[in-house]
């Protein structure tokens, strides 16, 4: 990456932190580009070098959290969801996601609590990369849509309690919770829908 690149990169990570920031203070829609940049330190005129609108930089943010997720959250093995006997400690991701969260706890919590249907996006995301990685293996009696809904619906559910209890609990004990509450009993769900349809 150039030096070019990189002042780009960092003005946008500059706005869009400036963003998050004033979206903790007052509702997106009264947030003014003007706003951001005061926050920002970037020249007014700037901003329309990289976006053509507040709606545009909010989208950056959504698929830069994106990113963070595909890079973060490597799926395990196939054999977690087909092979009764395959043994795979999935724990420490779900620990990892915490830890992310926590390390991004604003922008979370604008993404996750907006009123401008921002979930969707991220779930429709986890979902299309949940079915890129086993949905061609995941035949059940259960239909793969809603295996997937229950799944990511159940882990966002846990991540806006958690951040709307001040993260009560550390990164550690959430994802364990979250192995043995959501995670392992999808997997035997999986499991035993696999050796209904055998």
């Amino acid at each position: 990456m150039n030096s070019t690149d990189r002042r780009v990169r960092r003005t946008q990570k500059s706005l869009g932190d400036a963003l998050i920031a004033l979206a903790l203070e007052k509702e997106f829609d009264e947030i003014t580009i003007q706003e951001i940049t005061d926050r920002a330190d970037i020249g007014y005129r700037t901003f329309f070098r990289h976006y053509a609108d507040k709606d545009e930089l909010l989208n950056d943010v959504l698929s830069a959290v994106m990113l963070d997720m595909r890079d973060l959250m490597s799926p395990p093995p196939i054999e977690f969801f087909t092979d009764p006997n395959h043994h795979v400690d999935y724990l420490p991701k779900t620990c990892i996601l915490f830890e992310h969260v926590q390390e991004n706890s604003d922008l979370y919590r604008v993404l996750l609590f907006s009123n401008r249907g921002l979930v969707q996006p991220l779930k429709d995301f986890a979902v299309q990369e949940f079915r890129a990685n086993f949905g061609a293996f995941l035949e059940t009696d259960i239909p793969f849509e809603i295996i997937t809904n229950h799944l990511i619906s159940s882990i966002i559910t846990l991540l806006r309690w958690w951040l709307d209890n001040d993260m009560c609990y550390p990164p550690e004990e959430m994802g364990d919770i979250t192995y043995r509450l959501i995670i392992q009993p999808v997997r035997n769900l999986i499991l035993d829908g696999r050796k209904q349809i055998l």
